[in-house]
């Protein structure tokens, strides 16, 4: 069976063929450690939009003016985040000086739309003070791709048509951090409407983080995504995910598998690899192909 994968933030300097091979890897590597015999690679398709994300994330960005495109859902997001880690507008303002930027970055705990990015980067260098490692980059993608009605969408577009485009074969989709986000979308849109999707896999998903779920469909709109069985995987310390499982009242969705015991001796506990070589995820995709 078909597999796609999907990357999430920080994958500017990677290609789809470099993902397909790692993670692919990676998922070998697990299938091993849960004392599983390999299988054949197969076709794997890649979901690629971090050209895309990166150049929404430019140094330009950062002064960018409200648009008319403009979700205004960033600083809340961000916001979310800092409240999640206790993180005090003194702290805040501390390294927002340090790193050159203006105050109105982070005024009042809430940033000027114009400064999303900035206040990002603040927030990224506060959170490992707090005991809360942030994957590099994710928070400032994050806010571009939930700021940006435009742009998400020609994320989306783009996605859809690399991970189903002309095929009509069945299709495992597995994804990771933002492209959670992104495959959700899609899965809950018209696109993927008549698609096999026997199994979706999320790791490291903020799809439970509240700001997120304003820009998902509707639940009402949503009459049957075509997802035969969702499994979530999420380590505990993955602050990525706030600690939140993906349920049924989060996400509108019945029946998500909520797996935590995810192997990864690593600071970074946001890691695609070790979440594919964890046993339990490895031995869930296993089933499947």
């Amino acid at each position: 069976m078909r597999l796609a994968f999907v990357h999430g933030i920080n994958n500017e300097n990677n290609t789809p063929e470099s993902i397909a091979n790692v993670w692919w890897d990676a998922l070998v590597a697990g299938w091993k450690a849960a004392g599983l015999m390999p299988k054949p690679k197969p076709d794997i398709s890649v979901g690629y939009y971090a050209d895309l994300l990166g150049g929404g994330t430019s140094s330009a960005a950062v002064e960018m003016g409200p648009s008319g495109s403009s979700t205004g859902l960033a600083a809340g997001l961000l916001q979310e985040y800092a409240d999640a880690a206790d993180v005090s507008p003194d702290e805040l303002r501390a390294v927002t000086a340090e790193l050159g930027l203006p105050a109105e970055a982070v005024a009042q705990g809430a940033p000027h739309e114009g400064w999303i990015v900035g206040f990002a980067s603040v927030l990224e260098r506060v959170l490992p003070t707090k005991g809360k490692l942030m994957a590099r980059l994710f928070l400032r993608q994050a806010v571009t791709y939930i700021n940006d009605r435009a742009l998400a969408a020609q994320i989306d577009r783009k996605v859809s048509s690399q991970i189903f485009g002309a095929k009509s074969d069945p299709v495992i989709v597995i994804a990771h951090s933002l492209g959670t986000v992104v495959s959700y979308r899609i899965l809950a849109s018209g696109a993927a409407a008549g698609r096999q999707v026997p199994l979706f896999v999320t790791l490291g998903s903020p799809l439970s983080v509240r700001m997120f779920k304003s820009i998902l469909p509707a639940r009402s709109s949503i009459p049957n995504p075509p997802i035969g069985r969702w499994f979530n995987g999420r380590h505990k310390e993955d602050f990525v995910t706030l600690g939140r499982a993906i349920t049924q009242q989060s996400i509108g969705f019945p029946d998500v598998v909520d797996q935590t015991d995810i192997v990864n001796k690593d600071d970074d506990k946001h890691t695609i690899i070790h979440y594919l070589a964890s046993p339990s995820v490895a031995r869930e995709i296993y089933a499947q192909i």
